[in-house]
């Protein structure tokens, strides 16, 4: 692995597409996150597409702008052929797709490798980091764009109202989530960067968290010595991988020493506002619509990266208050019967934690249920007693079947949902845990049999919270149906 990461970070042969010429793509797995984004921008600069996925109803849109959708994979949506084919890392070699575009000769690219095409020779920001990148680049984007920067956007987390975090921007200027997984953000050569903290994940693609870290240092040794690293300051691994390097860093953190702090918190409800100081003087002050304290940080190294760009305090400051919300992090989706619906894409503890502390501050006294989905049988085993530590702060927990991603079907011997639930209620039973009302862990994996106790259980004044990178937004979805379904019938 290690042989790998270093070879990506040479600098590649690759010279950018002449976005200004019409091309065609076919992008295989078209309705995730990230080739959504990529969708957005290859049709703003005029490209003609069409793409596959195993369920396309996401997508949907895109066929009344042009773009011919198939569900499922077949050889035959190769015709009539396209310049290139595009592939979400969720694309085995072995898709029917991809083995027809090599038998034709079609270029085919991985997401993360068409966009070091894409943004080759262009000025490009990334934003890396194991929580929050999302986030982050969709704040530095709301401020660009904004300030009239009119930059070019891949974002995989779509801001409330919008179909995708893509969009197609006019001049030079882009800015990209870069994602640690497989070590992905080497593909891009980026001349700004944000590294948003660092800690173990992704163990089915690295072995330790050594490994890990020489990614991110891998990263962080593509900014070029007249560029700038914006590294969070509170991270001892971010702080370690950044020392020594060409670049100018810059700091960021609550804690007063960093270079870029966030001054004078408060909040409402859960939302923050403060002040953005850099080297002590104040730059701004801001009032945060997004809910949560971990969104400080967020806003404080979008805001960070906006001011080296050129973007004035006030125009931080608007740009930041403006974002209502991502799809999925922390997302209020409506009311059932009178309990408040939460929806998250927290998968990791530290996620975990972060979103039921705001959750607690949104909703003071009410009590929490929470629809746990752990992500990947690996993560799972790796994280077994911080996930249960971090699923302590709700007042009722179920933990979902796991969602298998990449990972094929069961094996002998795996971790199980029961597993986690079990470590749940001994860790709620431990004597160093605070005095609390008892925490209820229902025995209960299946979503179907979650839907129906909740049904049953959920009470006017109740918050449900759903969490996970997988489909577990179906618990949500699936009230709302019915609740709509009640006031037909009534």
């Amino acid at each position: 692995m290690l042989d790998e990461l270093q070879s990506r970070t040479r600098p590649a042969c690759l010279h950018p597409f002449d976005a200004s010429r019409t091309r065609r793509a076919h992008l295989v797995g078209i309705a995730g996150a990230g080739m959504r984004a990529l969708a957005e921008v290859l049709l703003g600069w005029g490209w003609q597409l069409s793409g596959s996925d195993l369920v396309i109803e996401p997508v949907r849109n895109l066929a009344r702008r042009g773009v011919r959708l198939h569900q499922g994979h077949a050889a035959a949506h190769l015709s009539p052929p396209a310049d290139l084919l595009v592939y979400s890392d969720a694309v085995p070699p072995e898709n029917l797709e991809r083995r027809r575009a090599a038998e034709l000769g079609i270029p085919a690219l991985s997401y993360f490798e068409m966009l070091g095409r894409l943004t080759a020779g262009r000025h490009t920001l990334a934003v890396a980091g194991t929580h929050g990148k999302s986030t982050c680049t969709a704040l530095a984007a709301e401020v660009l764009i904004g300030a009239g920067r009119d930059p070019t956007v891949f974002c995989g987390g779509a801001p409330l109202g919008q179909s995708s975090g893509g969009r197609a921007g006019g001049g030079e200027l882009v800015l990209v989530e870069a994602c640690e997984y497989r070590a992905n953000f080497l593909h891009l050569r980026p001349r700004q960067a944000v590294i948003l903290g660092i800690e173990p994940d992704h163990f089915d693609c690295y072995d330790s968290p050594e490994e890990l870290e020489e990614a991110f240092a891998g990263f962080a040794r593509l900014v070029p010595a007249d560029g700038l690293l914006l590294a969070r300051h509170e991270c001892p691994t971010t702080r370690r991988i950044t020392a020594g390097l060409a670049c100018r860093v810059e700091t960021f953190g609550i804690d007063g020493w960093a270079d870029w702090t966030a001054r004078r918190l408060s909040h409402r409800g859960g939302r923050y506002g403060f002040e953005i100081c850099h080297h002590g003087r104040r730059l701004c002050e801001v009032k945060l619509l997004l809910p949560g304290r971990h969104n400080v940080l967020n806003a404080l190294a979008a805001a960070a990266l906006a001011w080296e760009n050129g973007v004035s305090g006030d125009q931080v400051a608007r740009g930041l208050g403006r974002l209502r919300g991502l799809g999925r992090r922390l997302e209020l989706v409506g009311r059932w019967r009178g309990t408040w619906l939460v929806d998250d894409y927290a998968h990791h503890p530290t996620e975990v934690t972060a979103t039921l502390r705001t959750v607690r501050r949104m909703f003071p006294g009410r009590p929490i249920w929470c629809v746990f989905q752990p992500h990947q049988v690996s993560r799972t085993a790796r994280l077994l007693d911080e996930l249960a530590e971090s699923l302590q702060n709700a007042d009722s927990v179920l933990v979902a079947e796991i969602f298998r991603a990449r990972e094929g079907p069961p094996r002998d011997g795996e971790v199980t949902a029961a597993d986690l639930a079990r470590r749940v209620r001994e860790l709620a039973a431990a004597p160093w845990q605070r005095p609390r009302a008892a925490l209820e862990v229902p025995a209960v994996h299946a979503l179907e049999e979650i839907a129906q106790l909740l049904q049953t259980r959920l009470a006017p004044g109740d918050v449900l919270v759903t969490m996970g990178a997988g489909d577990i937004r179906r618990i949500c979805d699936g009230l709302i149906d019915r609740f709509r379904e009640d006031r037909s019938a009534g």
